[in-house]
């Protein structure tokens, strides 16, 4: 391994030696470790990663390959730049990547589709990549090159069209039916929703389950607002409320646009949730810091990236993986201080 200078207020980088001797195994062990910590047993594993932690030690990966001739570098392909870019996903799996060893480079894909594909294509085919975690759809130009490309191995991570719509599981609005039950048996039952734009799959889903079941409860719906995902047109649909006084509970298609609701609720002097509760989606970091703390719908984005890195690193080791798709886990429920019993 490569070691950095010394000099004044400087040291030699750790070794695989020194993270050996901290946690009491082998060299042999710890480059077991690196390669694929799954092999090795709990609590070995436990003693390693302390070691490492304290050393803060980080493989020389060109040094590796060189010796190996194993390759390293994985890239995460993302969409251009979007406000909704799921970075929780990317965060999942670039823990899980980093862990077992391999350094991510984050590649955007932007212009047309055809510019899109043919870069794709272009990473497809190169000699340096161990493998490909994609986040945007697979091209349908690349429609005759299998997924287990002889050149590089890749992974599509979550479902999501061009645009970084989400589809599939990432769009299903079931949460939505255990939503209005909740703020029904809280006694509420003049609702208003929130939704978003109509394009997007998850948007429309959230709204057929919020109508569906508001019906099949016997509830009544005083409105729906279309909205973007922004909080601007979460605090324009809040005006909208603020003037229908019937209203008790708002169900909101993501947590941005409930705090926009819950910003202009409280200049027309309406409190959440002792006149109006809220609920939003998306359990937003700081959702759970704003006033007061936001209900949600918790998504394990993180498991999901983390998930699709683990298939492609096995796809990488030549190791059989599960033909199952890669789906979210089940949305959970998460009640804080924006709903409560519905004013008398």
């Amino acid at each position: 391994m490569v070691q950095p200078a010394v000099g004044p207020g400087r040291s030699k980088a750790p070794t695989i030696y020194d993270v050996a001797g901290l946690a009491g195994v082998s060299h042999q062990t710890v480059s077991r470790y690196l390669k694929d910590k799954a092999k090795l047993k709990p609590a070995t594993v436990e003693r390693v990663e302390k070691a490492l932690l304290e050393l803060n030690y980080s493989p020389n990966l060109a040094a590796r390959s060189l010796r190996s001739r194993e390759l390293y570098r994985i890239v995460v392909v993302v969409p251009e730049a979007s406000l909704y870019f799921p970075l929780r996903m990317l965060s999942g799996a670039a823990e899980t990547a980093h862990a077992a060893g391999f350094r991510i480079d984050v590649v955007a894909m932007e212009g047309t589709a055809e510019a899109r594909a043919q870069r794709l294509q272009g990473l497809l085919a190169g000699e340096d990549i161990a493998g490909i975690l994609s986040f945007v759809p697979r091209p349908a130009k690349l429609g005759s090159i299998p997924d287990q490309n002889p050149g590089v191995p890749m992974v599509v991570a979550g479902e999501y069209d061009n645009r970084m719509r989400a589809r599939g599981s990432l769009a299903d609005g079931s949460a939505v039916a255990g939503i209005v039950e909740h703020l029904a048996s809280l006694g509420h039952r003049n609702f208003f929703h929130v939704a978003g734009p109509a394009a997007w799959p998850s948007a429309r889903n959230r709204l057929a389950i919020y109508e569906e079941t508001v019906a099949r409860l016997g509830l009544v719906s005083l409105g729906v607002a279309a909205g973007d995902w922004s909080s601007p047109s979460g605090y324009a649909a809040g005006q909208e409320i603020a003037a229908l006084k019937d209203v008790t509970a708002v169900v909101s298609a993501n947590d941005t646009m409930a705090m926009g609701v819950i910003r202009a609720l409280h200049e027309h002097g309406i409190s959440v949730p002792g006149q109006v509760s809220v609920f939003g989606w998306d359990d937003m970091a700081e959702s759970s810091y704003f006033i007061p703390s936001l209900s949600t719908v918790h998504m394990d984005l993180e498991a999901l990236g983390a998930r699709s890195m683990s298939e492609l690193i096995a796809r990488i080791r030549g190791v059989s993986t599960t033909t199952e798709t890669l789906a979210l886990d089940p949305m959970e429920l998460v009640f804080r201080e924006s709903t409560g019993p519905a004013r008398r």
